[in-house]
């Protein structure tokens, strides 16, 4: 996804304003980051659940309305379910890799997987989602 669509994300909610999530470049590409925030951490000093959940699910809507707009899609996101993994405390920044989602326009759904990531390249979790699509407002 490229620098101006993430910015234009980022900039549309105040809530991921609020997360401070930015941007940062690995492997030649644009990842959300969550940057390593006091207001961020939880009570034994390290990113809280919530934080690291909401920037995965951020890329991972991203990610999905992104391959929608690359199809000329006049599909829309109505809902989604979620389960998340953690594996380890975030213990500094960590960036974002979405999976291209796989989209069933038959069933109305679309499935990805975010990674988040710390600057080590070490997994910390894994969001796994499920988005129920429509065409009508989102």
């Amino acid at each position: 996804m490229n620098t101006t669509r993430l910015a234009q994300m980022l900039a549309s909610s105040p809530f991921f304003q609020f997360a401070r999530l930015g941007t940062v470049n690995k492997n030649s590409e644009e990842h959300l980051q969550l940057g390593f925030d006091s207001v961020l951490k939880n009570h034994i000093g390290t990113l809280h659940a919530g934080s690291l959940f909401t920037v995965a699910q951020a890329d991972a809507q991203a990610k999905l309305l992104h391959t929608l707009e690359q199809q000329n899609s006049k599909w829309k996101i109505a809902a989604y379910t979620s389960e998340i993994v953690y594996k380890r405390p975030a213990k500094g920044p960590v960036w974002v890799n979405t999976a291209t989602p796989q989209i069933d326009l038959e069933n109305a759904l679309a499935h990805t997987v975010s990674t988040l990531n710390n600057e080590a390249d070490e997994s910390l979790a894994e969001l796994y989602i499920q988005f129920k699509l429509s065409q009508g407002e989102q």
